[in-house]
C-alpha cells in the first residue's frame, strides 16, 4: 500500500501545480481514438471529445459522423490531439516573462532558460477516460448521470481529472496585467482589464462501484480519505 500511494500522491501534487492552458472553446480533437462501447462493441478512428456535453463524435470509415453520449461509453482512449492555434490569442504570459528578466538586453538574458510560454499537446500520449457516475459537484443531488473522468492512476481506487471552463479576470497590477496603477492612479491599481477563459483541474477518487469522490482540497481530502496509510503518504 505504501508502493502504491507514495507515487499516487506524488503525481496528485505535481498535476495540480501544472499550467493550465487556455482556449475559447471546450472541444478536443483527436487525430486516433478506440472506443469500448457499453455494448461491448469498440469503435477506432478520429474523435471529437465534447466535455461539457459528455459526448462523443466520431468519424467512421465511411465519413459518417456517430454521436456518441457517455451513456453508451465505457471508456476510450486517444492519441494526438491537434493543437487549436486560435489558442495562442487568448494566452497572456508574455509580459510576465519578461518581469522575470527574460527579455533582451538584460544581463542574464543568454543565461536564463527559455520559459515555457505556452502547453503545447503532447501527441505521442495515450490519454485514458473512462465513465463513471457523478451528481455534477451538486452535494444536494442524489440523481447521478454518466459522465467522462480522465484515469491517471492504477485501481482499484483510481485518481481522476476533469477539466472545467473558467474565467478568470485580468488586474492592472496583476502578473498578466500591465503591472502599474491603472489610468495612472494608485487607486486604480486593483482595476480589472477584462476576463479570459481558463482550463481548471477538478480531481476525483473513482470507486470500484462506479461512483466518485470529488477531492476539492486534494491533499487535505486525500489524507482525510486515507486516513489510516497518512503516515506511508
Amino acid at each position: 500500500m505504501k508502493q502504491l500511494l507514495g507515487p499516487f500522491f506524488l503525481l496528485l501534487l505535481s498535476l495540480a501545480a501544472h499550467a493550465q492552458r487556455t482556449g475559447t472553446g471546450f472541444t478536443q480533437q483527436f487525430n486516433q481514438a478506440s472506443v469500448l462501447l457499453s455494448t461491448g462493441d469498440t469503435l477506432s478512428g478520429p474523435l471529437a471529445l465534447h466535455r461539457s456535453e459528455d459526448m462523443l463524435t466520431m468519424t467512421m470509415a465511411d465519413n459518417t459522423v456517430r454521436t456518441l453520449p457517455a451513456v453508451n461509453v465505457q471508456s476510450f482512449a486517444v492519441q494526438g490531439e491537434r493543437y487549436d492555434r486560435r489558442r495562442e490569442q487568448y494566452y497572456y504570459d508574455d509580459f510576465y516573462s519578461m518581469r522575470q528578466g527574460y527579455y533582451y538586453g538584460s544581463p542574464f538574458f543568454n543565461s536564463m532558460p527559455v520559459p515555457r510560454r505556452r502547453e503545447r499537446p503532447d501527441t505521442a500520449l495515450v490519454r485514458v477516460f473512462r465513465t463513471y457516475r457523478w451528481n455534477r459537484d451538486n452535494d444536494y443531488s442524489d440523481f447521478r448521470t454518466p459522465g467522462f473522468f480522465e484515469q491517471l492512476s492504477g485501481g482499484p481506487i483510481i485518481l481522476l481529472r476533469r477539466e472545467g471552463l473558467i474565467e478568470r479576470p485580468v488586474n492592472y497590477n496583476g502578473p498578466i496585467g500591465y503591472g502599474g496603477y491603472g489610468y495612472g492612479s494608485p487607486y486604480g491599481a486593483g482595476r480589472t482589464m477584462g476576463y479570459y477563459t481558463d482550463v481548471k483541474d477538478n480531481f476525483y477518487l473513482g470507486m470500484p462501484n462506479g461512483n466518485v469522490l470529488p477531492l476539492r482540497n486534494p491533499k487535505k481530502d486525500l489524507l482525510s480519505y486515507f486516513r489510516n496509510h497518512n503516515r506511508q503518504i
